[in-house]
């Protein structure tokens, strides 16, 4: 019986979500998974953080596809786009008329897949130029086929409505691939409007190479991992940071899986799940990775599996608090940050 209930958790699809959120910070405000609870503007000098898709290739009808939103002043930014996410961006109330780029941390679909959404619905709303969209080596290929996919749609848009209304000059978007310097350097994307973006090098092997995102504005810093095993390289460019959004596997649950599934002789998926817990991190790695880094805040994101159970929180939280003396933070799509300027 005890085998069967831990099976289900991981297959859990559809079930009540029930966030646990430990020493959750008076500036981390959680929204509905619809619309935000929080009235305060986006343009008011604070730093903002809004989570919009913190699930994962694993099926889960609460929570989308990889995609973090970062506002700051004028600067309005995602980081990756995954299945689902652009859904949560809108319905999160977020300016997205506004949208200044998308970063992308690497191309697994499940932090790709609603780039033409996002692509096309901010043009839509009324965005008046072409989207900066950065990443690694390969955006290129990206961006181009996702031009030729909503090629058509687009057509028929400016045909429909006019160019004064859907210019074809603000569609789509210009691919601009971030080269780093070294391993462990890190590389500036852009400064504008006080806000500052560097990429930097993160351990996703073989999908080489990965980004994780350090933000600074006003004295404020966030960073979002990206898909990573362990990295010293993310501790190093975490430094400081007020929230460190990381990605996290429990490890443990995904090889209890593995080993039912090689039991079972479903062998495919026994390898699959054996395989990626070679290049995520689990809960007490990423608490390493906080607790070296200095950070204040710890935000778990695309997380595995669900956590659709409290058995499934309670596997999250388990010995992290002994690791990382910071706040831990279960994130939750619609989850909002708001963080103002330090002095």
């Amino acid at each position: 019986m005890k085998t069967s209930r831990q099976a289900c958790w991981l297959r859990a699809t559809g079930l009540l979500v029930v966030v646990l959120i430990t020493s959750i910070p008076s500036w981390a405000q959680q929204t509905s998974n619809s619309v935000t609870t929080n009235s305060a503007p986006f343009d008011d000098g604070q730093l903002h953080v809004v989570l919009c898709g913190t699930g994962s290739p694993l099926p889960d009808a609460n929570r989308a596809q990889a995609c973090t939103a970062i506002l700051a002043g004028s600067e309005f930014v995602l980081v990756d786009a995954g299945s689902g996410s652009w859904r949560k961006v809108a319905t999160n109330n977020l300016p997205v008329q506004n949208l200044s780029a998308i970063l992308l941390t690497h191309y697994h679909s499940d932090h790709i897949g609603d780039l033409g959404e996002a692509l096309m619905q901010s043009w839509v709303a009324g965005r008046s130029q072409k989207l900066n969209v950065y990443g690694p080596p390969g955006v290129e290929q990206v961006v181009a086929g996702f031009a030729q996919a909503y090629s058509l749609d687009t057509d028929y848009r400016v045909l429909h409505h006019g160019q004064q209304i859907m210019p074809r000059a603000a569609a789509g978007a210009i691919a601009t691939p971030v080269k780093l310097k070294s391993d462990t350097d890190g590389t500036l994307v852009f400064d504008r409007n006080g806000l500052k973006v560097t990429a930097f090098k993160v351990n996703h092997d073989p999908v080489s190479p990965a980004y994780g995102y350090r933000f600074e504005y006003k004295g404020r810093v966030v960073v979002v991992s990206g898909d990573t095993a362990k990295s010293d390289n993310l501790a190093k460019h975490a430094a400081g940071a007020d929230l460190l959004i990381h990605e996290v596997i429990v490890k443990n649950l995904i090889q209890f899986a593995a080993n039912n599934f090689q039991q079972s002789g479903n062998l495919r998926r026994a390898k699959l799940s054996r395989d990626i817990n070679t290049y995520h991190t689990s809960p007490l790695e990423a608490a390493e990775v906080a607790a070296t880094a200095k950070a204040e805040t710890l935000v778990f994101t695309h997380i595995v599996p669900p956590p659709n159970s409290p058995q499934i929180e309670q596997a999250l939280t388990r010995g992290v608090s002994d690791v990382f003396k910071g706040k831990v933070v279960i994130g939750s799509d619609g989850m909002r940050f708001d963080l103002p300027p330090r002095n």
